[in-house]
């Protein structure tokens, strides 16, 4: 085999692989983006009716309920064809954003609650950037983007009151919407 039959053969492997992870990919997107749109909905009607910020501690609750639901619900609709490079790579994307958003959002909760907002949704926007980057998808690229950019320019014009609903902006923009996509073209 000469190198450029090798380099084709890798190359080829690497455009199935994210092809495969995008066949599958679409439905646990849209569930995350669904739990994270029910919480920031929630969160903000209970600031906005009571102006405690004690709720924001519900955000807290999105990967518990997450992770317990997601088996049950999904139960039998997300097959795995194993773990490809693309597969682990975006998975390690999101535990890394699912890390910092954590730990920041607790230490933030505590030094300056004003800032998780900010925070939370510039580093949503970069996840789901490099998530696009990797799969070569410009509708994620760009919605990633956006969020990152342009919902963090729109939180801090807004004093942060509308926080929750930037995030669930963020999370139709860079979840639903890509996940939805994804299981279309599936079909």
């Amino acid at each position: 085999m000469t190198p450029e039959q090798s380099l084709q053969v890798i190359s080829d492997a690497i455009a199935k692989s994210r092809k495969d992870f995008e066949k599958h990919a679409g439905t646990p997107m849209t569930f995350w983006g669904c739990i994270v749109l029910l919480f920031s909905i929630t969160v903000w009607i209970l600031l906005m009716l009571t102006g405690n910020p004690v709720w924001n501690f519900l955000w807290f609750g999105i990967p518990v309920v997450g992770w317990v639901l997601f088996p049950i619900v999904l139960k039998g609709k997300c097959k795995s064809g194993g773990k490809s490079f693309i597969s682990r790579s975006i998975g390690q994307i999101w535990l890394t954003y699912g890390i910092f958003a954590t730990v920041l959002a607790t230490v933030f909760a505590f030094i300056a609650p004003h800032l998780t907002g900010y925070l939370t949704v510039a580093m949503l926007g970069f996840a789901a950037a490099m998530t696009g980057f990797v799969l070569k998808n410009n509708y994620i690229t760009i919605g990633g983007f956006i969020t990152g950019i342009g919902c963090t320019i729109a939180l801090f014009c807004f004093q942060n009151e509308l926080a929750p609903l930037w995030v669930a902006v963020a999370s139709v923009l860079n979840l639903i919407v890509p996940g939805i996509m994804m299981n279309k073209k599936a079909e």
